[in-house]
């Protein structure tokens, strides 16, 4: 088993010396820690929390990452490192599957759409050296005749009944905080039938995020393990001093008594654990090609074991951290204004843009704790960025015989223009709801098929036991037998079965309690489908290239091609 004859590998590693490694395996670990550290810390987890029984959410969290997020996570970086092959190249492993490689581009290249969060927290950051803050009072030109602002204690609703005097429907009553947000930052449109024009500001900010990106992916893995000792470490720095301040604040306390000490007759709730089976699975990343690229540039004897623990270990421990500050800030927020924790807590990804500008605002030197709040957000959402861009990147590269720097500089910075030309849409009045389509369709369905079939490969097609015998050159000792169960029966029935979950439970997209024309579920489809509809079509192709009778062709096609096997620089066991 694992012991077949490569051959022609010749031509496969032409140019493999500009590919590049990371200088050394910390800046491994780090971008790993940076990748799996991302946005729906700052707001989906404590959302979950609130929901779920506070740190009760945890309990399931913590065991589906052990269940299911370890071996997944263990196969993506193990098959990438062996190889020494990116996201589509991988797959020489089984050509008939290949799409699954292009499925895995398509939904880097949709996550690549998300540097427009980065756009609007760039925009935050640049207003938060301005005093005061310009989101907390109600005499800008952005704010309507309804604006008020929420002052300590507004549960005697003084201020809340002046501004319902001022109109006969009390719906369209916001806080100073959103509409900011609403009518600043976004400039929102009345839904997605009204695209609006392209908000200047936003382009701006777009540009810069841009620039930062192509910057830190600009000489590969060379630049980028540099760039994550900032990106990757800033945010533990920042967190931390929010978190010291937040808990002498009155009321942090009530808000991290919330967070910890719960209802744990919530586990007995099955909806606990299929959320927290989802929020593992997108919250590290897997299924997106990432992974697999990352590790690709690793030193074939890499302990890529123990990067796994530690990674899974950092991503439980960082949403239970990054819990205990935001829960920290919300109880001061139920503190000041008489709102319950939970109520506040149940904003979502408002907590990042209204709810938690807001609680800082109330502190001494707001302007100071808000730039920590947004450097600490840029940090966060750049890492999951450029990560991203760079599996595309690095699939380009792979296919360009004899890369050289320039070339590569070449690749990047094309890259990174088609991108950001495809983000100018969300810069419209009507970005939000489009990026909220996107966001309901694209990583979902073809994450958890491409996933399921990455299983399946490892576990049936090439064989478990095959694959371990190749960790086994890499580790110096064969992983344990119990990675063959998970790859050959739980990953692959707990990935479909969360597909299946996903498909019956689908609901039209929508956004707050407005719903999306009838049009636009048509669309998110299509969105899907782009991303899965390579699986097949890849299939076809690579069977019908096959000679021989059709079983034989099929054959022929799940089977290694003569450009699989160790990645160049590959030595006897033991050869640390």
């Amino acid at each position: 088993m694992g012991s077949f004859q490569l051959e022609n590998k010749g031509d496969e590693t032409k140019g493999k010396p500009h590919r590049g490694q990371w200088k050394n395996g910390c800046e491994f670990t780090l971008s790993l820690i940076g990748y799996g550290v991302g946005l729906g810390n700052v707001w989906r987890f404590p959302y979950l929390c609130a929901r779920y029984g506070g740190a009760v959410f945890l309990i399931p969290y913590a065991v589906f990452v052990v269940l299911l997020a370890f071996p997944m996570t263990l196969l993506e970086l193990s098959i990438g490192q062996y190889s020494g092959k990116g996201a589509y190249d991988v797959w020489d492993i089984c050509p008939a599957l290949r799409g699954i490689g292009a499925g895995m581009i398509g939904v880097s290249f949709f996550f690549c759409l998300y540097t427009n969060i980065l756009s609007w927290i760039l925009y935050y950051l640049y207003n938060s050296f301005s005093s005061p803050l310009p989101w907390t009072t109600c005499d800008n030109w952005w704010n309507t005749d309804t604006c008020f602002v929420r002052n300590k204690m507004v549960g005697n609703y003084s201020l809340l009944t002046e501004a319902q005097n001022k109109i006969s429907n009390s719906s369209l009553i916001q806080t100073s905080t959103e509409e900011f947000w609403n009518y600043n930052v976004l400039r929102i449109s009345s839904g997605l039938d009204d695209i609006g024009a392209i908000q200047w500001h936003l382009v701006i900010s777009l540009v810069i995020a841009w620039i930062m990106v192509f910057l830190c992916i600009l000489k590969g893995v060379k630049s980028v393990g540099k760039v994550v000792y900032v990106t990757a470490i800033a945010p533990y720095i920042l967190v931390t001093i929010i978190l010291i301040r937040a808990v002498t604040l009155p009321g942090a306390i009530d808000g991290i008594k919330f967070y910890i000490i719960r209802d744990f007759s919530k586990l007995a709730d099955p909806q606990i654990w299929m959320t927290a089976m989802i929020q593992v699975f997108f919250s590290m990343g897997i299924g997106r090609g990432v992974l697999i690229t990352m590790a690709s540039y690793n030193k074939f004897n890499n302990n890529v074991m123990r990067d796994t623990i530690i990674y899974c270990i950092v991503c439980v421990g960082t949403s239970f951290y990054v819990g205990l500050a935001v829960f920290a800030v919300l109880g001061f927020m139920s503190h000041e204004t008489g709102i319950g924790v939970d109520e506040i807590a149940s904003a979502g990804p408002g907590l990042a843009f209204i709810t938690y500008p807001e609680a800082l605002a109330r502190l001494p030197i707001p302007q100071l704790w808000s730039v920590l709040f947004f450097l600490m957000m840029v940090c966060v959402a750049l890492d999951s960025m450029f990560f991203s861009v760079e599996v595309c990147v690095t699939t380009i590269n792979d296919l360009i015989p004899n890369v050289t720097p320039r070339k590569r500089l070449m690749v990047t910075a094309a890259t990174c223009l088609i991108m950001f030309l495809a983000t100018l849409i969300f810069t419209t009045q009507a970005g939000l709801y489009i990026l909220r389509l996107v966001d309901w369709y694209m990583a979902s369905v073809t994450v958890f098929l491409t996933s399921a079939f990455e299983a399946i490969i490892i576990g049936r097609i090439y064989g478990a036991d095959r694959f371990l015998d190749d960790m086994e050159k890499m580790l110096g000792k064969r992983p344990s037998v119990l990675f063959k169960i998970h790859w050959q029966y739980k990953n692959p029935i707990s990935l479909i079965g969360l597909l299946v979950f996903t498909l019956v439970t689908y609901q039209p997209p929508s956004y707050g309690d407005d719903q999306y024309p009838s049009y636009a579920a048509t669309i998110g489809w299509i969105i899907a489908l782009i991303t899965a509809v390579p699986i097949p079509i890849f299939m076809i192709k690579e069977i019908g290239s096959r000679k021989g009778s059709i079983i034989q062709r099929v054959k022929r096609a799940f089977v290694p091609n003569d450009r699989w096997g160790p990645a160049k620089g590959y030595g006897p066991v033991g050869q640390m």
